[in-house]
């Protein structure tokens, strides 16, 4: 298995951060669903996760970081 390029840098990255933020919104979901059951619906968690997972594809498919180095 081989590491990408800086990858002590992936914190910066945006599909990191979205996956992050996707695995946060996994464990509230747990823990908050059945505190708000009657506030908010299933429906609208599910929504919700699909629209983060959708933008961490898009975020995948998204240039970061230099340029790399062309040698003549």
């Amino acid at each position: 298995m081989k590491l990408i390029a800086e990858w002590h840098r992936c914190h910066t990255f945006y599909s990191v951060q979205l996956a992050a933020l996707i695995a946060l919104f996994g464990f509230l979901q747990v823990t908050l669903l059945p505190i708000w059951q009657v506030q908010l619906s299933p429906t609208a968690y599910a929504t919700l996760n699909s629209i983060l997972a959708s933008l961490l594809f898009v975020a995948r498919l998204i240039k970061q970081g230099p340029e790399p180095e062309v040698s003549p």
